[in-house]
C-alpha cells in the first residue's frame, strides 16, 4: 500500500491542509522516512489545533469577541483530530505487530 493513498482519505486533505504532500515525496528510496514524516506533520497538525482550540476557550472565558459557535468548532476540530491520529497510532501498532508474528 502506497503512503499517498492515506492522504486522499476523504476528510484527510480538509483536516491536515498544508500537509497534504509533505511526507509523501521522496517514498521511492526509503519509505520509512516518508511515513516517519507524514506521523510527524499530522502530530504537529492536531498539536497546533489543540492550541487553538485552548485560544479560543481561554478567549471565551476572558470576554473577547469570540462567539460560542466558534470555540465549539475549534474543540471539535481538536478533538476530531486528536481521535484519527489516535486511530492512525493504533493501525500502526496493529500492522508492526501482525508481522512481528510472522514467522520468518
Amino acid at each position: 500500500m502506497e503512503i499517498s493513498a492515506l492522504t486522499k482519505v476523504g476528510g484527510l486533505s480538509q483536516a491536515f491542509p498544508a500537509q497534504e504532500t509533505q511526507g509523501v515525496q521522496g517514498t521511492q528510496g526509503n519509505p520509512t522516512v516518508g511515513f516517519g514524516k507524514f506521523l510527524e506533520d499530522m502530530v504537529s497538525k492536531v498539536n497546533e489545533q489543540q492550541g487553538a482550540a485552548d485560544r479560543s476557550i481561554q478567549g471565551l472565558a476572558t470576554g473577547e469577541s469570540k462567539g460560542l459557535h466558534e470555540v465549539m468548532l475549534a474543540v471539535e476540530k481538536a478533538s476530531i483530530s486528536f481521535q484519527m491520529l489516535t486511530q492512525v497510532r493504533n493501525k500502526a501498532v496493529e500492522a508492526y505487530q501482525e508481522i512481528m508474528r510472522m514467522p520468518v
